[in-house]
């Protein structure tokens, strides 16, 4: 009998060690890289238009967009125009950024 028990426990560890993690069943895979699918595109969408970077300090720049490094922590901007004058290429990090507006972006087919 105590033989039984020892062998209904092993197959139940057996069974929660092969269950599949929540982050990693299909669906949320799938969704995720729907998701980043759409991110990308949308940031190629923007790639060369007029951007209006709002930023901490009270402080409003604008540029061309020209994209983003893989993490997304450095923006990328031509002719950025400061309080101080213009800036032909730039580099602006993301967490100085509050926020950032483009206007006649076309939507994602």
């Amino acid at each position: 009998m105590l033989d039984e028990e020892v062998s209904t426990k092993e197959v139940t560890d057996i069974n929660e060690q092969s269950e599949v993690p929540e982050f990693a069943k299909s669906e949320k895979q799938e969704a995720r890289a729907f998701l980043r699918e759409r991110f990308i595109q949308f940031m190629m969408s923007i790639v060369g238009k007029k951007a209006d970077f709002h930023m901490y300090e009270d402080t409003n720049v604008s540029g061309e967009f020209r994209g983003c490094d893989v993490e997304c922590l450095e923006l990328f901007v031509n002719n950025l125009g400061t309080p101080l004058g213009i800036v032909p290429k730039a580099i602006l990090r993301a967490t100085d950024v509050i926020s950032f507006d483009v206007n006649n972006v076309k939507p994602l087919e």
